[in-house]
């Protein structure tokens, strides 16, 4: 936590990160070919989660905070969670 603000993280250094690594590369692709940290891999939403989960992890762990899940619905009913 930082002592000065009292936040664990600033919201939009994440968001920028989140942005950057994650929906700017998955936004409107084809997760089979056109997505890096996902070829090799199985495209469920799973596998997916894990991916993501890869991808931001030593970048939130820079900014002094630690992932706790990543949530990705799949649909309304149907999602995953995944906690590292």
């Amino acid at each position: 936590m930082n002592q000065q603000t009292g936040f664990l993280i600033n919201l939009k250094e994440l968001s920028k990160l989140v942005r950057e690594l994650i929906t700017e590369k998955l936004d409107h692709k084809n997760i089979n070919v056109e997505v890096d940290f996902m070829h090799g891999k199985f495209a469920s939403t799973e596998s997916l989660a894990i991916a993501i989960w890869e991808q931001l992890d030593a970048h939130v762990k820079a900014l002094g905070a630690e992932l706790h899940c990543i949530r990705l619905h799949e649909s309304e009913n149907n999602f995953v969670e995944y906690y590292g």
